[in-house]
């Protein structure tokens, strides 16, 4: 069975210094001969990476290519398919990078991610990829990691901790972009069949394969999962379909087809407050009394989501031509009762109102909830192109976008299922439609001073016209309303990198930074007139290389003009986020991380970060940035035989609250709801072989332990209790035990 394939950070005699944003292949590919099939961000490998597979680059989790111009991490195949178990989703792979803190309080690749940041930046502050496809919620740019894609069909995570070039396309890009890389097809055809079980009663199976058509190489993927997760009650079902196909149309022409299906059926948690984490223990989730609105059966969610595109990369002229096509569509249906964390009785009672808001009965002792839709659908176009221009190269290209947005909130009795309607006699809580488009043009020259030295100035422009048809607006009394708004930005940036010798390289970088306001200030009182966030982003770093050392280190300082800071207000539907001017904030600190080979088959790995995010002429810091995180881990790998690590992450102190309303309903900034610092210890051993009995091609079999040690602590804040104020939280989830098994025919 092939060994996944691995990214070398060395560089080769003929590799040019890449700009930090330039189109890049996926650099997981099985040769080193550049392949056009594997050029997913951009028109051609401008850079090519040198696939030497030594003692550092396959061991390593994560490593700093010598050609970024900003600070970057790349993990690789080989560690997304040893060190983790077989459906983990995209947070698991990146959780172990310098200032990365995910928040999973179900265990690994179970349930709904509860909050992924890089530097102190919140999912949706920076710009997450998909085969160089900028993708993301259509209210707020969030992601639910469990709805899109599990590892088994990605070869590749890249983490660039910076605003990248002006050739980098997405939103907030300021916060950095995560760019996923789809698997490649293997050069070997074959089915792979592969199977899990483990804690929480945790089972998947799955089926992957190979082939080549004529001109054509497929990968395809069927999955099936389910699992009671760490918490009780929160039960997680999920189906997940993939298919990638390249097909050689000529010497420089290649046609790419991705579509990828994803649907989770899951009973979804609010948190918990500490009196009952003591009552219950760190397994609490929900409960099983139905006559109580933390009942599991109030409290689910149901996602449906699909990403296609049809991509063409080509050669016209002296031009190379990268267009990718694409389809993104996200459903997402929910029951919620109004507190889903109580466990009181005096909380219940159900009011039912007439069409024209009078009141026409109450029952004392039903659950109160509602049942809500979000779907949205967002098509669109990148196209890039290049050309060698003079002493360097130009690159040029534009993202279009067009997402369309429909969500909806049902008030109802959860104990029997009727509308309960509402006291301004709408059926609805809300019933609206939204609109936004997005266009970024750019351009960006890398101009080669000398053979070792280049210096990327380019520009972008980004607009965001958002537009708001509502039935019923999210407004306190809810009214038919249609808003508009419109942002935009020019954004320059500037970067220089230094090839100082064959291992060792440094860069300089400066660029500007956007980021829209969520369409919730045109859906909300109170929000309206906000500025979009604007910022300047400056860091300095360096890399080295060497067949038994990789090392980068970088230092960071982020203004911003403009922050736009998320608080909790009261509406009739319950506590509702709504965003406030929160002034200037400042982001600094420094990262590094190595990789130093022991012996040729054992590696020791460390990263370690300092983030600091405060608001301008203050001291109060912004909330969900711990001030330190690390990663130390030793690595095994024989090659063909056994291999095993023990990666052991560490988070700092953070708080989880920088803001509340006074009585008047100002807001008013100060740090609230500390959380201490936490470590986790991982491990995972396996065998692989690449021959096996009854004509296999290949066989694995791996064991994956989530937190060896079964420690526990409180990562994240989950809010406040509407009913009392009681602050919730979620737990780091205990000691998880899985069995992978694979077999290729």
């Amino acid at each position: 069975m092939p060994t996944p394939s691995t990214v070398s950070i060395v560089r080769t005699a003929a590799a040019a210094p890449r700009s930090a944003a330039a189109p890049r292949a996926p650099q997981a590919v099985a040769t080193p001969a550049a392949d056009p099939g594997d050029r997913d961000d951009g028109p051609r490998e401008l850079a090519p990476i040198n696939v030497t597979a030594n003692s550092v680059d396959t061991l390593a989790p994560s490593a700093a290519p010598l050609e970024a111009s900003q600070p970057t991490s790349v993990i690789d195949e080989r560690f997304i398919r040893d060190g983790l178990r077989l459906n983990a989703n995209y947070d698991d792979i990146i959780k172990y990078a310098p200032s990365v803190v995910t928040t999973s309080p179900e265990g690994p690749g179970l349930g709904k991610n509860e909050g992924i940041s890089i530097r102190g930046f919140q999912d949706g502050q920076f710009n997450i990829t998909f085969d160089g496809i900028p993708f993301g919620d259509a209210s707020d740019l969030h992601h639910t990691t469990s709805a899109y894609f599990n590892n088994h069909v990605l070869g590749q995570a890249e983490i660039d901790r910076g605003p990248g070039g002006g050739a980098t396309i997405g939103n907030a890009t300021f916060g950095g972009t995560l760019a996923l890389r789809t698997r490649n097809p293997s050069a070997v055809d074959g089915v792979t069949a592969y199977v899990t079980g483990g804690s929480w009663d945790t089972w998947s199976t799955g089926v992957g394969a190979d082939e080549h058509i004529g001109n054509t190489r497929v990968f395809a993927d069927l999955s099936k999962e389910a699992s009671d997760t760490y918490l009780k009650g929160t039960d997680d079902r999920r189906e997940h379909a993939f298919v990638k196909t390249v097909t050689e149309l000529g010497e420089a022409t290649t046609l790419s087809f991705v579509s990828s299906y994803n649907q989770e059926h899951q009973n979804t948690v609010q948190g918990a407050t500490r009196a009952q984490i003591e009552q219950h223990g760190w397994r609490y989730g929900l409960g099983n009394d139905p006559t109580l609105q933390n009942y599991t059966g109030y409290n689910s969610a149901a996602y449906y989501s699909s990403f296609s595109y049809l991509g063409l990369s080509t050669r016209l002229g002296d031009w190379d031509i990268d267009n990718k096509v694409y389809y993104n569509s996200f459903d997402h249906t929910a029951a919620k009762s109004s507190i889903p964390t109580s466990e009181s009785a005096a909380d219940n009672g159900v009011t039912f109102y007439s069409g024209t808001g009078k009141k026409l009965s109450k029952s004392a002792t039903d659950v109160p909830g509602k049942l809500s839709d979000n779907d949205f659908h967002a098509f669109g176009d990148v196209l890039r192109l290049a050309r060698d221009l003079g002493p360097g190269q130009v690159q040029t290209g534009v993202w279009v976008e067009r997402s369309l947005d429909e969500r909806n909130q049902l008030p109802v009795d959860m104990s029997t299922g009727a509308a309960s309607g509402t006291k301004y006699g709408y059926l609805y809580n809300y019933q609206l439609h939204d609109r936004t488009d997005t266009l970024q043009p750019y351009v960006q020259y890398d101009w080669k001073l000398s053979d070792t030295l280049t210096l990327s100035p380019g520009v972008r422009y980004s607009r965001v016209e958002r537009q708001l048809d509502a039935q019923l607006n999210k407004s306190t009394p809810p009214a038919p309303a249609y808003s508009s708004a419109s942002y935009d930005a020019t954004l320059p940036s500037l970067s220089l990198h230094d090839a100082f010798s064959e291992h060792w390289s440094g860069y300089l970088q400066a660029a500007r930074g956007f980021l829209a306001p969520p369409i919730d200030v045109i859906e909300l009182n109170g929000a309206r007139g906000l500025q979009p966030e604007l910022t300047s982003n400056y860091q300095l770093g360096t890399s080295y290389a060497a067949r038994g050392l990789t090392f980068g280190a970088d230092v960071y300082y982020i203004d911003f003009s403009n922050y736009i800071s998320q608080t909790l207000v009261a509406t009739d539907s319950g506590s509702e986020s709504a965003f406030v001017n929160g002034g200037g904030a400042v982001y600094r600190g420094a990262e590094a991380e190595a990789t130093y080979a022991l012996t040729p088959m054992l590696s020791l790995y460390a990263n370690a970060s300092y983030n600091e995010a405060t608001y301008k002429h203050s001291s109060t810091q912004v909330a969900g940035t711990p001030h330190v995180t690390g990663a130390l881990g030793l690595l095994y790998n024989s090659g063909s035989g056994y291999f095993g690590s023990l990666m052991e992450k560490v988070v700092g102190a953070q708080y989880g609250v920088d803001n509340s309303t006074d009585a008047s309903g100002a807001t008013v900034f100060g740090n609230d709801q500390r959380l201490g610092g936490y470590a986790s210890l991982d491990a995972a051993l396996g065998y692989r072989s690449t021959q096996g009995p009854y004509a296999m091609k290949g066989y694995s079999i791996s064991m994956d332990v989530n937190n060896l040690l079964d420690r526990h602590a409180l990562i994240g804040y989950a809010g406040a209790r509407s009913s009392d104020n009681q602050p919730l939280y979620f737990g780091l989830a205990g000691r998880g035990v899985f069995l992978d098994l694979s077999l290729k025919f």
